[in-house]
């Protein structure tokens, strides 16, 4: 069967079965070996990662991105392949591990850096991939990973309101006013990390994020905004992209994750403010919007994988079980439809995060 007509049929399997993923962290397990969350993972992995281990972007030139690295070593975890973890660290090691420790955000396809700019969600991901790593050569990753993680907490962290430890978007993000990305906060990977380093910067950094958050959304009455800024004076606000990407504050394909990663916290204010979120993402076409106002007016509403997940994340936290499955089958159909990379990266981490096959259970 050629490789098109395989991936189709991976995709059209996943859709009739990922409903049944979206059981709740609190009481889950990890998936077992044929679970859905594993099926989704290996999908992922057969239509974007290269023999070579690097993670492709070919809806976007074939290029890769540090966030896409990490993306494929967690979800080659979640499908048992070692060896695709392997390469895919290798690639990363090769191409975009800095002298520094952190890792450069861009390369071309032949793997020379477009960007050496780190970006400090790919960073945390991959030192908490490697410390999860369980496979071959495990003591060899895990220090790798502990060198990572230490150079994240050197470079990457800026000191908030009352001393309040926070992770912005970078190094280059950390002076004033503060380039913060709420959706970098990846609560699992924090809390996580603070247990497998025994440093509880960690934990600090994850408490800060959910009281940050809250700030930032009027304790969920809003939605999390892609970016925001934190001022020489401890004024922390909801910001347009610092590149100019975005000239308005909005919640978009960045802040759509901050939603899934506090949908599955152990912390139980993170999943009260991803519950709250439920009542803006239940209304009418915004639930696959690529983009609403943090008020939930839809800015872009051409469908997408992620928005999905995050709205099938937040039903799942305001305890509506078969809103978030039936929203998670629509994601992966939009996938289906629509295939690019980061719809498929988060089509496939969704079911992993919301079954508790990547994060384990609380």
């Amino acid at each position: 069967m050629p490789v098109r007509l395989r991936r189709l049929a991976v995709w059209l399997m996943l859709a009739a079965t990922v409903a049944g993923c979206a059981g709740g962290t609190s009481d889950s397990r990890p998936a077992g070996k044929d679970s859905t969350a594993q099926r989704s993972a290996t999908a992922f992995l057969a239509a974007y990662v290269r023999p070579d281990g690097r993670v492709a972007r070919p809806d976007q030139g074939d290029d890769t991105v540090s966030e896409g690295q990490a993306y494929g070593l967690l979800l080659a975890e979640v499908a048992d392949e070692p060896a695709v973890f392997g390469r895919i660290w290798q690639w990363t090691q090769d191409h975009l591990q800095l002298s520094g420790g952190l890792f450069g955000y861009h390369a071309d396809a032949a793997g020379h850096l477009l960007s050496a700019q780190p970006a400090s969600d790919a960073d945390l991901l991959i030192a908490w991939a490697l410390l999860r790593y369980q496979g071959p050569h495990a003591a060899e990753r895990h220090q790798a990973g502990r060198q990572v993680a230490a150079v994240v907490l050197a470079q990457e962290v800026t000191t908030g309101p009352g001393g309040t430890p926070v992770l912005t978007a970078g190094p280059w993000a950390t002076g004033r006013p503060a380039s913060l990305d709420p959706s970098y906060w990846a609560l699992p990977a924090l809390t996580g990390l603070a247990q497998l380093t025994r440093n509880q910067q960690w934990q600090q950094l994850a408490d800060g994020a959910v009281a940050l958050t809250n700030r930032l959304t009027a304790s969920g009455r809003e939605l999390p905004p892609d970016w925001a800024q934190l001022t020489a004076g401890g004024v922390l606000a909801p910001a347009p992209a610092p590149n100019g990407s975005e000239p308005e504050t909005e919640y978009g394909l960045d802040a759509q994750r901050t939603i899934v990663w506090f949908a599955v916290s152990c912390d139980p204010r993170a999943r009260a403010l991803a519950g709250r979120w439920w009542a803006l993402l239940r209304q009418p076409g915004r639930a696959k919007a690529q983009a609403l106002l943090p008020n939930g007016v839809i800015i872009n509403p051409a469908a997408a994988p992620l928005p999905l997940v995050a709205a099938a994340a937040a039903a799942q936290a305001a305890g509506q079980q078969s809103a978030g499955r039936a929203l998670l089958q629509r994601a992966t159909m939009q996938q289906h439809s629509h295939p690019t990379y980061y719809g498929g990266a988060w089509a496939a981490l969704g079911p992993a995060l919301l079954s508790g096959a990547l994060g384990g259970a609380c």
